[in-house]
């Protein structure tokens, strides 16, 4: 990791919602946060590397809770352009065996230059919403969550509705019965990995809350009722508030069955997510991108954090949902917020996301991006801290001829 950073003198937005600090010092060493405060009271190295954020906001990286990213080679592509933009990590719903190799070479450093991936593989019933690991009844459900966690996934994704995507479906079909939701959190609880669904209406949403899974993901259709049971059992809910927005209505003209539905949801999609934020239900951040559409890698993620300001949260609670909470909700206790002892995923940007997140839709405003403590991203300013050649390690074995 070579040696110590010190990124001195930004606005500081730690991701716990509490107050900036106006002139900041943060210290990082070995790829993790040593200390954290206001320039003068953090003893900062004669050896350490100095990224002077005067004028700047410095704030986590961004947690994109809701992604579909493979470990073909488009996945890894998405994965370098949300790095580029301030997402450092990426919570793929669909990653499934082929991501859990690419999450793997990620974290080994063998490919560098991508955000963290966090990979779920899918377990759902014959013709579901979304499709991989496919199982019905309870006991072929527990076989096939065993089987997903064998494979290495982070956490399960499931289906308890179906969706806008397919002609054959619309948000109100029944995905799994709770009888099968049931088995499932059971199964993926015992081995300690928590459980994403996806459910946009009743009874899917109820279903989802009685069998006690982690996450309950769009919402789209959503009720008081459904409101009122994830905050009572302390759930995690990820409106993904972006799929029901006009500019991704607008982006899908050859799909007029889907426009239709988004439209007739999104009233009641941002009505329930007001109400969630009203009532303090635990807010997380996603998307639901890539899809097939360009504007979605990043821009999406920015989309949703100015879609959450406009259902009630503030700029802070936006920026808290997209770091600290979403860290939570996925159980990544190094991640989410700088504090020491945390992993050193940081931002160094222009203007203010407290005054208006939209200031992050723009890239160039995103002027460096830090990932385990190395400059992954910067610009013409930032420059002289992104290093392209990986250093060596000190126990590499030399090339000997004589041996070869």
């Amino acid at each position: 990791m070579r040696g110590p950073k010190a990124v001195l003198h930004g606005r500081l937005i730690d991701g716990t919602g509490a107050q900036p600090i106006d002139d900041s010092a943060v210290l990082v060493r070995d790829g993790r946060i040593e200390a954290v405060g206001e320039v003068g009271e953090i003893a900062v190295p004669d050896d350490a590397e100095v990224i002077d954020a005067s004028g700047r906001t410095v704030m986590p990286g961004l947690i994109e809770g809701h992604a579909h990213v493979g470990g073909d080679p488009a996945g890894q592509q998405v994965l370098r352009l949300s790095l580029q933009r301030g997402i450092t990590t990426v919570c793929s719903v669909s990653a499934n065996v082929k991501g859990i190799a690419l999450r793997d070479g990620i974290e080994a450093r063998y490919v560098r230059g991508c955000a963290r991936l966090v990979a779920g593989c899918i377990v759902t019933p014959t013709f579901g919403h979304v499709r991989f690991r496919t199982a019905d009844g309870p006991w072929e459900v527990r076989k096939a969550v065993r089987e997903m966690v064998q494979a290495g996934a982070d956490f399960i994704k499931t289906a308890a509705s179906g969706g806008f995507w397919g002609k054959d479906e619309d948000c109100s079909v029944r995905n799994y019965t709770f009888e099968e939701l049931e088995a499932l959190v059971d199964e993926a609880h015992a081995w300690r990995r928590p459980v994403v669904v996806h459910a946009h209406t009743q009874p899917g949403i109820d279903n989802s809350i009685r069998a006690g899974v982690d996450q309950i993901h769009h919402g789209a259709f959503i009720d008081e009722a459904g409101v009122r049971g994830i905050l009572g059992r302390d759930l995690w809910f990820m409106p993904t508030l972006r799929v029901t927005s006009d500019r991704n209505i607008a982006a899908w003209p050859d799909r007029p069955w889907m426009a239709a539905e988004m439209k007739q949801a999104q009233p009641i999609h941002r009505a329930g997510t007001r109400l969630a934020h009203e009532l303090g239900v635990k807010i997380a951040f996603g998307t639901d991108y890539p899809g097939s559409k360009a504007w979605a890698v990043g821009d999406a993620s920015m989309w949703e954090l100015q879609e959450l300001t406009w259902a009630g949260l503030s700029p802070m609670e936006a920026l808290v949902a997209a770091t600290k909470t979403t860290a939570e909700a996925y159980r990544l206790a190094d991640l989410g917020t700088l504090e020491p002892g945390k992993k050193a995923d940081l931002l160094v940007v222009s203007g203010d996301p407290l005054a208006d997140v939209a200031v992050l839709m723009d890239q160039a405003n995103v002027n460096l991006v830090m990932k385990d403590g190395v400059v992954e991203s910067a610009d013409e300013t930032y420059a002289c801290h992104y290093v392209i050649r990986e250093p060596q390690p000190a126990d590499r074995p030399q090339y000997n001829p004589l041996h070869d």
